[in-house]
């Protein structure tokens, strides 16, 4: 085979791909050969599996590396980025139409892929497919992750009811009558998004730490309609590191400010501020809220991480007044 045929095929092969499972990692190697094995074994063929490495200190990048695939692409970030930042090189590095999020410790049921595609191609005007997702405990008997489970193994039954392509301002408008207090969706790993609706309405919130994906699918469901798939297609793994993640953002107070960059997220967006003043009201309700909250922790003497606050309070602020004069930076990147 000569050069330039090769290049030819490598091209048409480009061409082919519909969709990218994309893979952010850090530190992933305890669980990743099994999450890999899962995105390899999908019937759907049109794919690639991206995996973008944040600069892992452990054998992920050795893990990644010991399967033979071509669909397997990997890129390996120069300096740790950090989660939310990953995932939006992931979505810029990848070369299909649609993009699949799994993360390194989840997994994904065989025909999660084709199931998800088919609903895009039957109806373009499809941002977002979604479905329920199965939990898996490492410790069974564990009374936190017990409790999460019963809290959140079952999401989507928020929703007043849901079929197999929903209006997504119907589905938005559910949700803002609850004030976007939880996550009705689930994790990126039960998701998947048209790349076009993604750079159409933005990148996730760079200013967010934990619920990042939320923010982005009310986005989405705004704009766009709404696919569902009434039967798990994935595995979201509970695991000792996601319980001291959980703990130790409560004890630092690090999302503090959290639910404030989300609701900024969603008014940065002209339509959802003109259609629906009523989140402005919330942001106001929200800041004396957090307000409280730091009444409490002080009276109750819990630890401060006094220059990390005013820090990111003064950040906040600043975009807050220069969103007022239309000013302010982009924080979907």
């Amino acid at each position: 085979m000569t050069l330039s045929q090769f290049e030819h095929r490598q091209d048409e092969a480009e061409v082919a791909i519909r969709v990218s499972i994309c893979i952010p990692t850090h530190n992933g190697a305890r669980w990743l050969k099994e999450t890999l094995r899962s995105a390899l074994t999908q019937t759907y063929e049109s794919l690639e599996i991206l995996v973008v490495d944040d600069a892992s200190t452990d054998r992920t990048l050795e893990v990644v590396r010991s399967f033979r695939d071509a669909r397997i692409r990997v890129e390996v970030n120069e300096r740790n980025l950090g989660m939310v930042r990953n995932w939006n090189r992931c979505v810029k590095l990848s070369k299909g139409s649609l993009v699949k999020f799994l993360f390194q410790d989840d997994l994904l049921y065989p025909t999660c892929v084709e199931k998800m595609t088919r609903i895009f191609e039957e109806n373009q005007r499809v941002g977002i497919v979604f479905a329920p997702r199965d939990t898996l405990l490492e410790n069974p008997d564990d009374a936190v992750a017990v409790a999460w489970k019963n809290r959140c193994g079952t999401l989507h039954t928020r929703f007043k009811s849901l079929r197999r392509v929903n209006r997504g301002g119907a589905l938005f408008e559910q949700w803002l009558s609850d004030g976007f207090r939880e996550n009705w969706v689930g994790e990126p790993s039960s998701v998947m998004l048209r790349k076009t609706c993604l750079e159409q309405v933005g990148m996730f919130n760079t200013r967010m730490h934990q619920t990042v994906d939320l923010e982005m699918w009310i986005r989405m469901m705004y704009f766009y309609d709404v696919g569902f798939i009434d039967e798990p297609l994935s595995a979201f793994r509970f695991h000792s590191a996601s319980a001291t993640m959980t703990l130790t953002s409560r004890i630092t107070n690090t999302l503090w400010l959290e639910r404030m960059w989300l609701l900024e997220g969603l008014l940065r967006q002209k339509g959802i501020r003109e259609n629906y003043p009523q989140i402005k009201r919330l942001r106001l309700q929200e800041a004396g809220q957090v307000i409280l909250g730091q009444i409490v922790r002080i009276w109750r003497h819990y630890p401060m991480q006094v220059l990390y606050m005013t820090w990111s309070l003064g950040d906040y602020l600043k975009h807050f007044l220069l969103a007022l004069v239309h000013r302010a930076p982009s924080i979907h990147e």
